[in-house]
C-alpha cells in the first residue's frame, strides 16, 4: 500500500511536467490525474470546469 492510498497525496510528475499558459503542468505519479501548479506555490490537483 502506497503513501497516495493511505493520505490521498498526489505527487507530480517532475521528469514529464510542463509550461503552459503561466502554470507548470504534471500528471500524478499514482493516479494520472492532471496537476496545476503556480510559480512559488505547491502542486494541486487541476480543477475541473464545470459545465
Amino acid at each position: 500500500m502506497s503513501l497516495h492510498d493511505w493520505f490521498g497525496r498526489h505527487i507530480a510528475d517532475l521528469d514529464n511536467s510542463r509550461w503552459e499558459d503561466g502554470y507548470f503542468m504534471s500528471r500524478c505519479t499514482h493516479c494520472g490525474r492532471e496537476m496545476v501548479k503556480l510559480p512559488g506555490l505547491t502542486w494541486r490537483l487541476m480543477e475541473r470546469a464545470s459545465t
